[in-house]
């Protein structure tokens, strides 16, 4: 008997966005486009806040990491967020992806990005390193940026900022690979109960 189950899932952590932020984040993504800033924008319904990135998981391991975001997501109150600000990683000068900041109960968001790690870290995943900085990625260079020209769009659109929402749970996705792009789909869903 053949299994045709998959044995493993590409999976991260994170808060899926409103249909209203992502049309706002779409129309941000059209305004750059028109500016001429050239990078591989991120479709605006894949847009979500990463907590955290896992990498292959075993299919066998999904209830199990699925349990431990339960635990963690009922701890939680409902928090009010928003997309504010653009900057890029690593910096101007070597700009590799573009991305909106994260605004409203940061404070919470950054708590609930410390349990989510730990709670990781608990099953055998590697803890981050760097700090938490919740944001939203627009795009991705591919080869160059002009900096010049990455600096000027910041200037005029670094004031931006979206209707605010509620993030009211945490999602297990599974990332599928595809030449036009990932594919997310949700493996589980945890909602804040505190």
């Amino acid at each position: 008997m053949t299994d045709t189950g998959k044995k493993t899932h590409r999976a991260f952590i994170a808060v899926a966005l409103p249909e209203n932020v992502t049309a706002a984040l779409g129309r941000l993504q059209g305004q750059l486009k028109e500016f001429g800033i050239k990078m591989k924008y991120t479709d605006p319904q894949n847009i979500h806040l990463t907590l955290k990135f896992l990498g292959d998981i075993r299919a066998e391991d999904v209830e199990t990491v699925s349990e431990q975001l339960d635990r963690v997501a009922a701890g939680f109150s409902p928090l009010g967020l928003f997309a504010k600000g653009m900057g890029v990683f690593p910096g101007i000068r070597r700009a590799r992806v573009m991305w909106t900041g994260v605004a409203g109960q940061t404070e919470i968001l950054g708590r609930l990005n410390q349990e989510v790690e730990e709670a990781m870290a608990d099953l055998g995943f590697e803890q981050e390193k760097k700090r938490f900085s919740g944001h939203l990625t627009l795009g991705r260079f591919k080869g160059g940026s002009d900096p010049g020209m990455v600096a000027d769009a910041i200037g005029k659109f670094g004031e931006f900022a979206s209707d605010s929402f509620t993030a009211d749970s945490l999602h297990l996705f599974e990332s599928t690979l595809t030449p036009d792009g990932p594919i997310y789909e949700i493996l589980s869903s945890h909602s804040f109960k505190g």
